[in-house]
């Protein structure tokens, strides 16, 4: 009996630790907000974090089958990955909220991965 519960418990930990980043995507608050032309000079801290970045889509690629992109101003690349749907919806000049994890930053090169847009009602507050 013991045996079972303590392997209930591992398998249990095991789902949770091997969903990290897909539960921080749909449950997780931002660790910050920036407006695109402010994510490079001020995001280096939030790398591997989950940020949401304000921006006007610049390119919509969903030509790859496993992985759908919208592009922002300033270089901010956003992987929406299987989420087409989403990112078709997305048009060039629209305003958008992107939710992801920021895995480069640098001016003129931004990488948010995974990424998906988020309820544009959605409280934002970008760093200042």
């Amino acid at each position: 009996m013991r045996t079972i519960a303590l392997l209930s418990i591992l398998v249990i930990l095991a789902g949770v630790v091997g969903c990290g980043k897909e539960l921080q995507m749909d449950y997780g608050q931002p660790a910050a907000q920036f407006l695109e032309e402010d994510v490079a000079a001020m995001g280096k801290e939030y790398v591997g974090k989950k940020i949401t970045v304000k921006g006007t889509v610049t390119k919509v690629e969903v030509s790859d089958p496993e992985s759908s992109w919208i592009h922002l101003n300033e270089g901010v690349r956003c992987n929406l990955g299987k989420f087409k749907a989403m990112a078709q919806n997305s048009k060039v000049g629209d305003t958008v909220n992107v939710d992801g994890f920021l895995m480069h930053c640098e001016k003129g090169d931004v990488l948010i991965e995974p990424a998906m847009l988020r309820d544009p009602t959605a409280p934002f507050s970008p760093e200042q």
